[in-house]
């Protein structure tokens, strides 16, 4: 027994001795690495913080043309750099990445202090994505990308939003201007751009300063002119099934002319719909989704279906000898009810938009 007793304290205390090295080389492997992402971390870190950089504004003179069917806006405003170095100047070879047609003025560099001031002035269009399903209770973030040349180990864009802003007289025509802010970005590139002092495969990343715009769509009457005529059709078409029609001197041809007469009505509320439909299609455009106007078009198109229906179930009700005065109280209690589910429908859609626009 005691040689046994020898032989496992022998093993448990091989194994506690090549666990305890297992743990020391994994230690030691783990180290190095370690040891190297943290100083590559704080190297680029250190790089960051030591790229050259100017402070750089911009004043919104001018906002106008804006125009989500064509995915742009017009726009007209000064961009300053103040910076400790001339050749450290941004402005004279900035790209405007979202522009079509930007049209830029002569620099203007002064030295003010020791720091060197370059002024610019700028006017173009420019493209903008929009979202408009909240229509007309939208709000948007429309933006100027003004982008450096240089990479960012070389150059960094610095914010002035102190001293930037936007002129007060600025009213395009539906829009309310709620605010400008000014932002710096890295923007990453998959390209070098031929640069032979950058690694091949890993792209190249430059500073980016976004004027960030934001507007709010400022046109109280836009939503009743485009959705009128659906509450019209809907107040017909409710109002045709509580006209009477069971009465003692109507006879069977007379309540089937009636019936007749509501089926016309409704046929050309359906055409009424659609035709509404197609003109706000011209007026509200989105590549996104369905816009709030089209849901409340949708949400129209099923109650004068559902009316439809209902008229021609009645039809036939009343074909086969049943009770007038029972399909007219029946009418009557489901016109009511429809009403009040069309406006509880619509108005939860109209409030979801206004809340999320």
């Amino acid at each position: 027994m005691s040689g046994r007793r020898r032989l496992t304290r022998v093993l448990a205390v091989l194994i506690g001795a090549f666990a305890v090295w297992l743990s020391a080389a994994g230690t030691a492997d783990a180290a190095p690495e370690s040891t190297t992402w943290a100083k590559a971390a704080t190297a680029k870190a250190t790089s960051a913080e030591a790229a050259p950089t100017c402070r750089v504004g911009a004043y919104l003179s001018d906002l106008y043309d804006l125009d989500p069917s064509k995915n742009a806006f017009s726009a007209r405003l000064t961009v300053w750099s103040v910076c400790p170095k001339r050749e450290l100047d941004p402005l004279p070879d900035v790209a405007f990445t979202n522009s079509t047609n930007a049209e830029k003025s002569d620099p203007a560099v002064t030295e003010e202090g020791g720091m060197f001031r370059d002024l610019v002035r700028i006017q173009g269009v420019f493209r903008q994505d929009w979202d408009l399903r909240a229509f007309p209770f939208d709000r948007h973030r429309i933006t100027i990308n003004i982008t450096s040349r240089k990479t960012i180990d070389k150059f960094r864009f610095t914010p002035d939003n102190a001293d930037s802003g936007a002129n007060e007289g600025i009213a395009p025509d539906g829009w309310k201007l709620t605010g400008l802010h000014l932002t710096s970005v890295e923007q990453h590139f998959p390209t070098n751009f031929g640069d032979a002092t950058l690694p091949r495969g890993q792209g190249s990343t430059r500073s980016r300063l976004v004027v960030e715009m934001d507007l709010l769509r400022d046109d109280p009457t836009a939503f009743w002119r485009l959705t009128g005529p659906l509450y019209l059709m809907v107040l017909l078409a409710t109002a045709a099934f509580l006209l009477p029609t069971h009465g003692k001197e109507l006879g069977m041809a007379e309540r089937l002319d009636s019936m007749q007469s509501r089926l016309a009505l409704l046929g050309g509320g359906l055409f009424v719909v659609m035709l509404n439909l197609q003109q706000v299609s011209q007026v509200v455009t989105s590549t996104v989704g369905l816009t709030l106007i089209d849901a409340l078009h949708l949400l129209t198109l099923v109650y004068v279906l559902l009316a439809v229906v209902a008229t021609v179930l009645s039809w036939r009700w009343t074909v086969r000898g049943g009770d007038p005065v029972r399909a007219e109280r029946i009418h009557h209690r489901g016109a009511w009810i429809g009403l009040a589910g069309y406006a509880l429908i619509a108005a939860a859609l109209v409030l979801y938009a206004a809340h999320v626009g």
